[in-house]
């Protein structure tokens, strides 16, 4: 078997979900209500969000060891460098994006706010179900 799965995992992954589920939401109302290119358009600024979510959430667990080795043992510049090239990069998709005029930038920043939106819910939901399980 793998190695034990990071403490937080489980939260993160709860989160990465309702991003992922509520930009697809939100796709699918902006197609309803204005057209398949504003659905076409939130669903990609939603994929983007996820896709940014799912990358720092990696960097956010593995600047969080487990134990004391581990700590000692990363650089912490090095996972910075990781962090602005991942910032570097989603500013790039977005440039594209929107320069080669695939989505229109309105409904992209709608999709995009799929990521505040799904780590809120993702957390009522995460806090929630551990209350549950610690209670008798």
């Amino acid at each position: 078997m793998g190695p034990e799965p990071h403490r937080f995992d489980r939260r993160l992954q709860t989160s990465l979900s309702t991003v992922a589920w509520s930009g697809a939401a939100l796709a699918m109302t902006g197609a309803l209500l204005a057209g398949a290119w504003t659905g076409v358009s939130i669903g990609a600024g939603a994929a983007l969000a996820s896709a940014n979510f799912w990358a720092l959430s990696r960097i956010v667990v593995a600047l969080l060891p487990e134990d004391r080795a581990g700590a000692e043992a990363q650089s912490r510049a090095g996972w910075a460098l990781v962090a602005a090239l991942k910032l570097g990069a989603l500013l790039t998709a977005v440039w594209l994006l929107l320069r080669g005029q695939l989505v229109s930038p309105l409904p992209m920043l709608i999709g995009l706010s799929a990521l505040p939106i799904g780590i809120a819910i993702g957390a009522l939901v995460s806090d929630r179900s551990a209350t549950l399980k610690d209670s008798p």
